[in-house]
This record gives C-alpha cells, sequence and structure tokens, in this order.
C-alpha cells in the first residue's frame, strides 16, 4: 500500500513536470500575435530542424532556400532561429517599406562578449547617426564618391593592368591582384599609403578578411546569437583570430599616426579621427569616437569597401569568360566611343549604355550580398499588417528581389538589354539593390560605382580575358558567405592592340 502511494505521486509529479515542460516550451516557441506565418519549431533549436530538412531535400543556397519558403510562407515570413524571432523580406516593396521605417534600423545586439557593435557599420541610435555622419563627411572632404577622386583611383587601376600585363598570356588566378588594387583605393584615403601587390603582410591580411565573410555567413548571423559559437566551435574560434590579426594590423598602424599626428594638416582618415576625439575631450563633450570605435569602424570600412567591389569584379571577369559574345559587344563599344588611344573616364558613362547595362546586369544576376546585413527592431512596429516585436532580427533578400519573376523577364537569363529602353539608353529599375536600401544603405555606395566601373573597362579596354580551357564548362556556381563569391578560377588575359 506504501508502494502505491510513492508510486501514484512520482507518476503524478512526473506528470505535472512533463505538462510545466510542454506549458513552458509552447510559450517560447510560441509566435506573437500577428506576426508572419512561417514554418514550425521545435525546442531550442527552433525551425532550424525545418531548414535543415529543405536543404537536405534539395541543396541549396540559403537565400535559394528563402526565397523557396516564400513561396510556401508569403513574401514576408518568419523564423525561430534558437528562440530568436527573425522575419525574412522576399520582395522590394517589403524591403523598402521596412527599411525606410526609423524603428526597423538598428542592428542586433551583439552577443559575443566584445565591441563589434561600436563600428558605424553595427551602431545603433545615437552613436551610429553620429558615427555614420563624421564618416561621411570626413570621407567625403577626402574625394570619395565625387568625380575629384576618378584621379586616384585610375592610378591604382593602371597598377592592375601592368601586373596583369607581367602574366604575359599565361592563366592566373585574378583574386589576389583584384582585391589588392581596390583595397589600394580605401588603404589611400584610410590609411594614406598603398600596398605593393607582393606585400605578405598585407596579403595575408586580406586572405583572413576573405575567410571572415565566409565563417560569418549570410546577414552576419554568427554575430548576434550566442548559440552559434557552439554550433561551430572550430570556425568561432578562426573568426576570432582573424579578427585579432586585422584589429592588430590597424592598431600598428594607428600608432604609426599618432607619432606624426598634425591636426593642422591631416593626411587621411584616422588623421581627422584623432583629431576629433581629442577635440571632444578637451570641449568635454560626450562622443561615441573614440580610440576604439576607430579600430572597429577602420576594420568595417576597409572590408565593405574592398571585399564585395572586389567581388563584383571577379564576377565580371567570369561572365565574359562565359558570354564572349557580350565581351565583344562591349569592347565594340568602348573602341568607338572612347577609342584606342586613351582608358575610358567617368565623364564616357553617357556614351556606354551597353557597357553600363551589362556591369547592372552582372550585379543583379549574381547578387554579392545576397541577405543583406541584418537589421534588428528597436522598438515594436508594423509592417505591411504585420505586428514585428521589438528585438526581431530582419533579413532582407536581396537575390529574391533581383530574381522576382514578376519583376524580372526569365530572371536567371544574363541578358544586359533589361537595362536598355528602345533607344538604347540604360534604364535604371528601382528594384535593383545591390547596396541595399533606406537609411543604412551602404556607406560606400558611390565610391563602388566608380570602382567597378573604372576597374571593369580599363581591363576590358586592354585585355580580352579567356578561359583557359572550354569555356562553356566554367562555373557559375558560388560560395556562399556574408559575401557571395565566386570558386576560384583562372583566366588568360590577351593583350588588345
Amino acid at each position: 500500500m506504501v508502494w502505491e502511494y510513492i508510486s501514484d505521486y512520482f507518476n503524478l509529479r512526473s506528470v505535472l513536470l512533463c505538462s510545466a515542460t510542454f506549458l513552458v516550451i509552447s510559450w517560447l516557441l510560441r509566435r506573437p500575435r500577428n506576426m508572419p506565418p512561417g514554418p514550425w519549431s521545435v525546442p531550442i533549436l527552433g525551425s532550424l530542424p525545418y531548414l535543415v530538412f529543405v536543404k537536405y531535400m534539395s541543396p541549396m543556397e540559403p537565400h535559394r532556400m528563402f526565397e523557396a519558403t516564400a513561396r510556401k510562407y508569403g513574401h514576408i515570413f518568419s523564423l525561430n532561429a534558437f528562440g530568436y524571432h527573425v522575419v525574412v523580406l522576399n520582395t522590394y516593396e517589403a524591403i523598402k517599406e521596412a527599411f525606410q521605417n526609423p524603428l526597423l534600423n538598428d542592428r542586433p545586439i551583439n552577443k559575443l562578449g566584445n565591441d563589434i557593435e561600436t563600428g558605424v557599420a553595427t551602431a545603433c541610435g545615437e552613436s551610429w547617426k553620429q558615427q555614420r555622419y563624421f564618416s561621411l563627411n570626413t570621407l567625403r572632404g577626402f574625394g570619395v564618391g565625387k568625380r575629384s577622386f576618378e584621379e586616384q583611383i585610375s592610378m591604382e587601376t593602371k597598377a592592375l593592368l601592368d601586373e596583369i600585363k607581367i602574366r604575359k598570356d599565361q592563366p592566373f588566378n585574378p583574386q589576389y591582384l583584384i582585391v589588392n588594387a581596390v583595397s589600394n583605393v580605401i588603404c589611400a584615403v584610410i590609411f594614406g599609403q598603398r600596398y605593393h601587390y607582393t606585400d605578405e603582410d598585407f596579403i595575408e591580411l586580406f586572405t583572413n578578411l576573405n575567410q571572415q565573410v565566409k565563417i560569418i555567413g549570410s546577414g552576419g548571423l554568427l554575430l548576434f546569437i550566442p548559440i552559434m559559437k557552439y554550433v561551430r566551435p572550430e570556425l568561432f574560434r578562426l573568426f576570432l583570430e582573424n579578427r585579432e590579426r586585422l584589429a592588430q594590423f590597424i592598431n600598428k598602424i594607428i600608432n604609426e599616426h599618432r607619432i606624426h599626428h598634425d591636426p593642422e594638416h591631416p593626411r587621411d582618415f584616422i588623421d581627422v579621427y584623432l583629431t576629433e576625439i581629442e577635440a571632444n575631450k578637451e570641449k568635454l563633450q560626450p562622443s561615441h569616437l573614440s580610440e576604439r570605435t576607430l579600430n572597429i569602424t577602420i576594420g568595417q570600412l576597409f572590408n565593405a569597401g574592398s571585399e564585395t567591389t572586389a567581388t563584383t569584379l571577379r564576377w565580371a571577369l567570369l561572365y565574359m569568360m562565359k558570354y564572349p559574345d557580350i565581351q565583344r559587344q562591349v569592347q565594340q563599344e568602348i573602341d568607338n566611343k572612347v577609342g584606342r588611344d586613351r582608358l575610358p573616364q567617368l565623364s564616357d558613362i553617357p556614351n556606354l549604355p551597353f557597357t553600363g547595362a551589362t556591369l547592372l546586369e552582372i550585379q543583379r544576376i549574381v547578387t554579392v550580398v545576397p541577405s543583406g546585413l541584418v537589421h534588428c527592431a528597436a522598438e515594436a512596429t508594423m509592417l505591411d499588417g504585420y505586428t514585428i516585436p521589438k528585438g526581431t532580427f530582419l533579413f532582407p533578400n536581396l537575390w529574391a528581389v533581383h530574381h522576382d519573376p514578376k519583376v524580372w523577364k526569365e530572371p536567371f537569363q544574363f541578358n544586359p538589354a533589361r537595362f536598355l529602353d528602345s533607344s538604347g539608353n540604360v534604364v535604371q529599375r528601382p528594384e535593383l539593390i545591390p547596396f541595399s536600401t533606406g537609411r543604412r544603405i551602404c556607406l560606400g555606395e558611390n565610391l563602388a560605382k566608380m570602382e567597378i566601373f573604372l576597374f571593369f573597362t580599363h581591363m576590358i579596354h586592354q585585355f580580352t580575358f579567356l578561359a583557359p580551357n572550354d569555356s562553356s564548362k566554367l562555373s557559375l556556381e558560388g560560395i556562399s558567405g556574408l559575401v557571395y563569391q565566386p570558386k576560384p578560377f583562372e583566366t588568360a588575359a590577351i593583350p588588345r592592340q
């Protein structure tokens, strides 16, 4: 009788415990009222098993998987990622509405116990406003994004052309040459110097940066969800090591600047930043500009000002090799409108519509940053009739926007003519948003557009790029990460007479 009592007691406790556990889990996994619909979730992992199942059934990249999920649940859908609410936006209209809303322009709070969130690209609120305003004004003060900066870019394009000539028709991987050339443009503004193409420290630096964009993943999720560092600890460890190398590289340059710092004669971005820090100290004004934010902001500007543009140019060469007829049309237009006696200039853009359309089509079909950078809801707000709770992560699926069949006819076909009107003039389509949109649009958009045009046209003007083997076998599949990179390839650059 005593045993029966004990047995009944523990059975009751088990039932109560299981019931309580079920209620707690159900509460944690509940979808807040009026949130966008989405796939099912399980305890702790959230919607991860669903995404793994979808990928297992039909292997695909994250941006394609989001687009497939949108076909089932709607152009705005929600996920649960390890207990965090995530909303994915898959149309131009949804992204535009969201990113024009000031309450949806924060970044998630970094959960890794460091200061990544203090840089200009990842800061929030007043810190972001002050850093963005200061960075934009300082970069513009050095001519970045203005026509006057063309000479600085052209100097580096000529250095790149000289490096390519050294290869003498022999196949080579263009990745490091292009990354170095593009990086030198932003280095001249931030560091006040450029680096030689054989500089070992610099090669190691952008090799580490290349690893970083692969490790962080689409939208930068690694930085904001703590459990991610336990899911792939080896990647997290490599991420921290690479970040430390970059910080040491930048600190060394900042320390060198302090030695020769002259507030009256600033040489570059670092000089102006150091002057501003000292001025705020003297005025006893509270400021979000510090030596800590300087290091982080430089790293973010350096990364944003080199990796995405260099990757776009690598894709451009790959597409020219894959579509030699398009390459010939671009060369013919440049030869007819510019001639063979000089290199193209920014003033030539209106006279080179097919070239411009080709570059726009490359940016559309590739979408170098397919999932953009994650946003965060500063407060609860409404979006397209749905409630977005405070703290929700928002991912803009730019790839889905650029491949929306309702906007682009035959979106998976490479067709520069889609950006030309009946008169042969370039048509700027609002749905093309490779630099995102809204208040947090890419800080270096104007500089990137200038670089992409000048580097591309100068290379195509001077060389014909051929596949070392059969061009039909060239792969247009990429490597997923924060930046969507082409798989390593080689090219043969044949000098044009």
